[in-house]
């Protein structure tokens, strides 16, 4: 079914306007008056804007918490990985007050990054000894934190078959009420960081779909010509919010690649139940894919120090602009095996075995296993490379990828470097 997409998202890049230009960018240091510096639009009442944005923990696993309760409105969402292989959204609200969002869930470290980052509250139900010690120990998250202690505005309402933990719910208008009852810190940062432009820039790779593989959890984009918008997938099902009752969807998808520290044993049960924690580094610098408007742009992310902004750049250093609009964020760890990409090309190159019972791997390596052999002259799609370009991912009949040599198989004069890297920086 992807494949059959791509006539009709080439027609939509053809009718795209002119790409972007320094002229057409907002950001990422300054915005217009009125203008949500989470989205680049502007907002009904810019007085919404001189209060800090409110980050909501929101659960994504098992899979009985979905469809989860307003997604579609936050203006931002992390999707980050938990112990076990799963992920969990951090979401941030701006621009508009939702009546419920949830499930809420137990905080982490990586939102302490992200709340320097939008300068924003957390609200969220529990956390490990760890996570609360770490928290207390920087200079601003116990100002900062909304915690499930009343009836509104987080409320649990039970369901059937639906375990305690999964039942908590929260209406942000009331955490910024709840915020001033209980004395933080309400004054309003700086947030910057973000660029944005209604037109493209250039050097953007035509794509159908993409699918950001973690260890225990799979998350699927795919390009809607017709909105513009991408639709999102759990695990091979379309990913709906209850709230609004339709696909979850976002203007911008952006894969941040980052340094995870696995956090030292100090006692049973001080990281939670697995004993297992880690801590995204999001300070320095990391790969980064944006997808927009039907296609992929390569870029970097850019930091340089606790409060300061997280920034998004070409290859050139020049600030890449993000669609205005919401954006989700997938953030991946930086691991040998930490994370796989399935690029879906609407211009796949292809490629043909030049060996009888070529091995078809499950990784870029011999030490990866393989799960099925390929003859001389069958012909695959090509989509992603490792990163140094001497193994290539190849699509299958069944939409399934596995990886092969470039010994054995030609690519007709296509450059393989010119191939997206689907794997993580450190590789086996």
């Amino acid at each position: 079914m992807r494949r059959m997409f791509w006539l009709m998202i080439v027609l939509a890049l053809l009718s795209l306007p002119s790409l972007a230009s320094a002229q057409d960018i907002i950001g990422p240091q300054v915005y217009p008056p009125g203008i949500n510096p989470l989205t680049g639009l502007p907002v009904p009442n810019p007085e919404i804007l001189n209060r800090r944005p409110m980050g909501v923990k929101v659960s994504n696993s098992p899979a009985i918490v979905r469809p989860q309760y307003g997604l579609n409105s936050a203006d931002i969402v992390w999707e980050h990985l938990l112990e076990g292989g799963v992920t969990r959204f951090t979401a941030f609200f701006l621009s508009e007050d939702v009546p419920r969002v949830g499930p809420i869930r137990s905080a982490r470290l990586v939102d302490i990054p992200l709340a320097h980052i939008y300068g924003s509250f957390l609200a969220y139900s529990g956390m490990s000894t760890g996570t609360l010690d770490s928290m207390r120990a920087d200079p601003v998250m116990i100002s900062r934190l909304i915690d499930n202690r009343s009836c509104p505005p987080m409320c649990r309402i039970p369901r059937e078959g639906v375990a305690f933990e999964h039942t908590l719910f929260g209406e942000t208008a009331g955490m910024y009420v709840q915020a001033q009852q209980v004395g933080r810190n309400t004054t309003p940062d700086l947030v910057s960081g973000m660029a944005f432009s209604e037109l493209p820039p250039s050097g953007g790779v035509s794509l159908n779909a993409l699918n950001v593989i973690y260890r225990n959890a799979e998350t699927g984009w795919e390009y809607d010509p017709f909105s513009g918008r991408w639709l999102r997938s759990q695990n091979g099902e379309e990913h709906f919010d209850a709230l609004s009752g339709s696909r979850i969807s976002a203007a911008n998808v952006a894969i941040v690649e980052a340094n995870h520290i696995e956090q030292p044993f100090t006692y049973d049960g001080y990281w939670g139940n697995g004993n297992f924690a880690y801590a995204a580094d999001l300070i320095g610098s990391g790969r980064l894919y944006l997808l927009r408007d039907g296609q992929y742009f390569t870029g970097q992310w850019r930091r340089s120090g606790p409060f300061a902004p997280l920034t998004f750049v070409d290859a050139n250093g020049v600030p890449l602009p993000f669609k205005p609009g919401n954006t989700f964020f997938n953030l991946v760890p930086r691991w040998v095996d930490g994370y796989q990409l399935e690029f879906f090309l609407s211009n796949a190159p292809n490629g043909n075995i030049t060996v009888n019972n070529a091995n078809l791997r499950t990784g870029p390596g011999q030490a990866y296993r393989n799960p099925t052999v390929a003859q001389a002259g069958a012909s695959f799609p090509v989509i992603g490379r490792n990163n140094v370009g001497d193994w290539v991912q190849v699509l299958l009949p069944d939409d399934s990828t596995l990886w092969v040599s470039t010994s054995i198989i030609s690519l007709n004069g296509f450059d393989a470097l010119t191939l997206p890297i689907s794997r993580p920086s450190n590789e086996r």
